[in-house]
């Protein structure tokens, strides 16, 4: 919950908890333009995809993202298993994935109607950076390693975007109380007082590290264990996502 200037009480928020008419117009509309441009760009890439395979592995993965939600390891940190979405699927199915969950979660009535397309970017870049970094890092480090730092380094770029979301907004971060703890932006509630962009920043961090470690960990163990008893969902040529007529080998 977040108490605006004039008093009102706004209720609704997106996993990610930057809430309903707090943010300025011409932000989230910006917001859902950039979405509309990547998911044209990642269906554009996805063109001649074996769908068989992927549809069914992607309508998987966001269910499981929508049920980690609901997990709080480290209050008020909450899973969402972006990077495992984004190594399993690939960069532009684990966007839409992000899409899909952002999506299923406004219409559960958990809010965040008009940041939809902010939040999306957000979970979206996670996955995206999850795939990248995992297929970037040393192929000689074990999976768990490797599974781990990229969840770790994906999770913390996309803090840093919600903390210039919150900078360039000029939201009042001491008007943020704590009433609803999910996520990493909901640790403003832990700023009181006259609070600062600085103290958000500092909290979301120092929060979201300990929050990092675990969904790291978590990301490791999964994706270790998938591959060892099915690696060929691991078998991604990076950003390759097209199955076309010659190529040696294609993403799941």
């Amino acid at each position: 919950m977040v108490r605006t200037g004039d008093g009102r009480k706004v209720r609704g928020m997106t996993h990610m908890h930057i809430p309903d008419g707090i943010l300025p117009f011409w932000l989230w509309m910006g917001g859902y333009a950039v979405l509309a441009a990547v998911l044209a760009l990642c269906l554009f890439r996805l063109r001649g995809m074996d769908r068989r395979k992927k549809i069914p592995l992607l309508g998987a993965l966001s269910a499981v993202m929508l049920v980690a939600m609901s997990f709080e390891p480290l209050p008020p940190y909450h899973l969402n298993l972006s990077a495992v979405a984004g190594i399993l699927l690939g960069p532009s199915l684990g966007f839409l994935a992000a899409c899909i969950v952002n999506l299923m979660l406004a219409l559960m009535g958990h809010g965040g109607i008009t940041v939809m397309g902010l939040n999306t970017i957000l979970l979206g870049a996670e996955a995206v950076l999850g795939h990248t970094l995992f297929f970037l890092l040393p192929a000689r480090m074990p999976v768990f390693w490797r599974a781990a730092a990229a969840t770790v380094l994906a999770l913390c770029v996309a803090s840093l975007f919600l903390i210039v979301i919150v900078g360039v907004s000029h939201i009042e971060v001491s008007l943020v109380e704590e009433h609803h703890e999910h996520g990493p932006a909901s640790v403003a509630s832990l700023t009181s007082g006259k609070g600062s962009l600085l103290t958000f920043a500092v909290t979301v961090l120092i929060v979201g590290f300990f929050g990092w470690l675990i969904e790291g960990a978590i990301t490791g163990a999964i994706i270790r264990f998938i591959a060892q008893v099915k690696p060929d969902l691991l078998a991604h040529v990076l950003h390759k996502e097209s199955c076309h007529p010659g190529a040696s080998r294609c993403a799941p």
